[in-house]
């Protein structure tokens, strides 16, 4: 903003700023026309003082600097605090909780984080079968847990003649 001065009768127009001499001689006080100053306390960081069209403003901007979060759990949000940040802040996972975020934690089909799911780890909730029903020396994951089977081999044999079969 510029205003229209007048000095010993003559005026000057769209002048942003007057520059006076001081009377010790060294050096000019410098006036700024600030009429379209827009800026408030909340503005301007604490401690730090500007000249607006209302005069002085003492800052109330908190200074935080950079603001360091971390995340550990799901359900956990950063906020953000208001005021100045220099830019240098960071939100990031714990390192705990990062290290768990492997293809062998993750079931098939599934991404978290841009780390896919390994094709080793499946679902086996609706699994049915029983120790009983896995063959002794055999291994099958049912509910998530390992069962070893208990079943043991057996012979079958069919009479060609009569066609009855004989378990043994």
């Amino acid at each position: 903003m510029s205003k229209s001065v007048k000095i010993n009768n003559v005026t000057y127009e769209n002048v942003p700023k007057v520059e006076v001499p001081l009377s010790a001689g060294d050096g000019n006080a410098v006036f700024w026309d600030t009429t379209g100053a827009t800026g408030g306390a909340a503005d301007v960081l604490t401690g730090k003082t500007v000249f607006g069209s209302g005069g002085a403003v003492a800052g109330s901007m908190p200074n935080n600097g950079a603001q360091t979060e971390t995340i550990s759990k799901v359900a956990d949000s950063i906020k953000i605090k208001a005021g100045y940040h220099n830019g240098n802040g960071t939100v990031s996972l714990d390192s705990a909780e990062k290290a768990k975020i492997i293809s062998a934690n993750i079931k098939a089909g599934v991404s978290i984080l841009g780390v896919t799911g390994s094709s080793t780890v499946v679902d086996t909730s609706d699994a049915t079968a029983a120790a009983g029903t896995i063959v002794t020396g055999n291994t099958a994951y049912v509910g998530g847990q390992k069962v070893t089977g208990s079943l043991t081999l057996v012979k079958v044999t069919q009479d060609s003649t009569t066609k009855v079969l004989t378990i043994a």
